[in-house]
């Protein structure tokens, strides 16, 4: 049986883990979000959300008793491979994923959380990187991504306590980007999905594969990189479309959407 369902509404699909009573993460799970992601990209969305079902838990770790019965290095490779080859699925995703943090985020969850491109997140939501309880650490990018956006300090103090943060905090360290009343969570989060929607779908993804390029390299070659693919972008259908559109004060309609 499936645990995710899918709805598409307006070009925006969102992906719904259903696996009561606190959304847990499967090997298997991770498996079949990769590989609807890779579906769902067959017909050019909008936009991807991910969300949690229900007003607890937006997924509140791995599955504990998967993680115990792992009975080797090769099987605990393994484990973390599976969500790494999710995380490369979504990077290089053409169009924007969005998590939708509907309530907890703890271990696994708040590394699917962290791999998607924005976070609009519930007031009640929470994050924590509590593997240090169990006598383990995260394995699925959660100290690597928490350091780059928040800081050494604040990834040591939630991979070192495993204290969860409130959304608030976590707004205001960049885990997430938005926070919004829980009854508000999917609108808003839909909302974000179709203004960016709304854009051409060849600069979005153009602007995605930049940043993320840039990030990993040093400063120079991230500019010159940007320049170049500027050069390309400014002579461009779309380009013409939308200069020509603001001087005519019209809206664009663009080639590639």
């Amino acid at each position: 049986m499936s645990l995710w369902t899918r709805s598409n509404i307006d070009g925006v699909v969102t992906l719904t883990i259903n696996n009561p009573p606190v959304n847990a993460l499967s090997m298997a799970a991770v498996a079949e979000l990769a590989e609807s992601l890779a579906h769902i990209a067959h017909d050019h969305p909008k936009a991807v959300i991910i969300t949690g079902h229900g007003d607890r838990a937006f997924v509140a770790g791995a599955n504990i008793k998967e993680i115990n019965a792992l009975p080797d290095v090769n099987a605990g490779a393994a484990f973390g491979e599976v969500m790494l080859r999710l995380a490369t699925t979504i990077r290089t995703a053409a169009f924007p994923v969005i998590a939708a943090i509907n309530g907890v985020a703890y271990g696994g969850g708040c590394e699917l959380a962290l791999m998607c491109d924005l976070r609009v997140a519930s007031s009640t939501a929470r994050l924590a990187l509590p593997e240090v309880t169990l006598g383990l650490m995260p394995g699925w990018g959660g100290s690597v991504r928490v350091t780059r956006r928040a800081g050494t300090s604040t990834a040591l103090l939630m991979a070192l306590t495993g204290d969860p943060i409130d959304a608030d905090n976590c707004l205001r360290l960049g885990l997430v980007d938005i926070v919004t009343e829980p009854a508000e969570l999917h609108a808003t989060a839909t909302t974000l999905a179709l203004r960016i929607g709304s854009m051409s779908a060849s600069v979005v993804a153009t602007i995605k594969r930049t940043i993320y390029a840039g990030a990993d390299q040093p400063l120079e070659d991230a500019l010159a990189a940007e320049c170049a693919t500027f050069a390309h972008i400014v002579v461009a259908p779309d380009a013409k479309e939308g200069t020509d559109a603001f001087l005519n004060k019209r809206a664009p309609q663009w080639k590639t959407s």
